[in-house]
This record gives C-alpha cells, sequence and structure tokens, in this order.
C-alpha cells in the first residue's frame, strides 16, 4: 500500500489552510501511484532525483518519491502569488 507522509513543516504549512492537507495526500497519492504502475509495466522510468512539485489549489507543494518503499514525503508548501494562482 502507497504511503504519503509530511514533514514537520509541510504538515504546519497545509494545516493553515482548510481541507488542503487532504487535497494534497490525495494528489501526490495520485502522482506515486502512477508512478509505482510505470514501474510495474516497465513502459518507462521515473525520475525520482529530480525536485517534484505539484500546484495543489493556491500552492506550489515540493515532495519527494521512494519507490522502493513505495511512499513519498511532502516536503512543503508555499502560496503561490495572486497573480499567478489566477493565470
Amino acid at each position: 500500500m502507497a504511503q504519503v507522509s509530511f514533514t514537520v513543516d509541510a504538515d504546519t504549512q497545509l494545516r493553515r489552510t482548510a481541507g488542503l492537507r487532504a487535497r494534497v495526500k490525495r494528489a501526490v497519492s495520485g502522482v506515486l501511484e502512477s508512478a509505482l504502475e510505470i514501474c510495474r509495466l516497465g513502459t518507462g522510468s521515473v525520475q525520482k532525483d529530480a525536485p517534484l512539485v505539484i500546484r495543489v489549489a493556491s500552492h506550489l507543494v515540493t515532495y519527494s518519491l521512494d519507490l522502493e518503499q513505495a511512499s513519498a514525503t511532502v516536503r512543503g508548501a508555499e502560496p503561490v502569488p495572486e497573480a499567478l494562482a489566477s493565470a
């Protein structure tokens, strides 16, 4: 079973906005499940050394994957400036 964990800093940042932590967990879980499926199928490789960033609502979320352990760690979340959030 894939697992998503949060650093203390990321957890604190995400809890400032109602529902954001759950949305981030779902989004990162989806990415992790897709990466694991790609590895299982052998149809490509997943670059896990690059910094990984996903936009969830009005935040940019940084995370890392550990495909051998079927886990992801959310490292931080920063609000997107309002001018970029509407783009």
